[in-house]
């Protein structure tokens, strides 16, 4: 099969370059990822030894520059997503799923370059959108987050506060994840809306994800970067939620 990844900047987007290493894990059993397409603006972050992630402490190299790689992996760099993109839909072609990690939830009083070339969240998906229709690719995972869009999916006092600093500090951020969330569901694809909690920059990977389950206790309230990209790949190759959100999260008392 063939899988699509997108990834722009911020913590949500980091996923997605960890989404692309996951991806690749996936030869270890069926369905086999044999194709991976990554499509972002910024193709220079995979040169990051450091991908703020505490998963690997002796820091990452390119998949690009890895010789075994070469037959699975094709970049295309594009300018942005604020303008058309008129053959977006030929990278799609072919694809069996769709990975999506664009945007971001980090104040940009804070982050002033994630404030002004971040909040793509709504303007990457909603040409993704309609690449996918075009190409007759019907599932996608894309990233968002919790205390968004009236979701109380987590029992966990963290998520009232995450929405205060919603409506406080992070306006934007809301506004560009939700308009994003929206589009999807006004869309006529299969896709699965996956909220995090937590996924620090210094947490590192169990190899082991957590969904949150309604009525049930809260998963713990952070989860590795990693392993959040593996629960994506998963549901993109290996399909068992449709059309709706998930929270996921690491193992039910595992603290902030």
């Amino acid at each position: 099969m063939n899988l699509v990844i997108l990834y722009g900047i911020g913590g949500l987007s980091d996923v997605g370059r960890h989404a692309i290493l996951a991806a690749l894990e996936s030869r270890k059993e069926p369905p086999i990822i044999e194709k991976i397409t990554v499509i972002t603006e910024h193709p220079e972050k995979l040169n990051e030894k450091n991908w703020d992630s505490g998963s690997c402490p002796d820091g990452h190299t390119n998949p690009f520059d890895d010789p075994e790689n070469a037959s699975r992996l094709k970049m295309v760099k594009i300018d942005t997503w604020k303008d058309e993109l008129p053959n977006l839909s030929e990278h799609f072609v072919g694809a069996s799923a769709v990975v999506s990690c664009l945007g971001h939830r980090q104040p940009g009083w804070k982050y002033p370059e994630l404030k002004k070339r971040g909040l793509v969240a709504y303007d990457g998906n909603r040409r993704v959108i309609a690449a996918m229709e075009e190409a007759n690719v019907e599932r996608v995972v894309t990233i968002s987050s919790f205390a968004i869009n009236g979701d109380r999916s987590w029992p966990h006092p963290a998520s009232k506060f995450m929405a205060c600093l919603f409506k406080t500090f992070m306006r934007k951020a809301r506004k560009d994840l939700e308009a994003m969330e929206d589009a999807y569901v006004r869309s006529s694809l299969d896709y699965l809306i996956v909220r995090p909690v937590g996924i620090g920059e210094d947490v590192v990977e169990t190899g082991r994800y957590y969904l949150q389950v309604p009525g049930e206790d809260a998963v713990g309230g952070n989860m590795a970067k990693m392993d959040a990209a593996r629960f994506m790949i998963d549901e993109a190759v290996r399909p068992t939620l449709h059309r709706c959100s998930q929270t996921v999260g690491s193992k039910h008392g595992t603290p902030m």
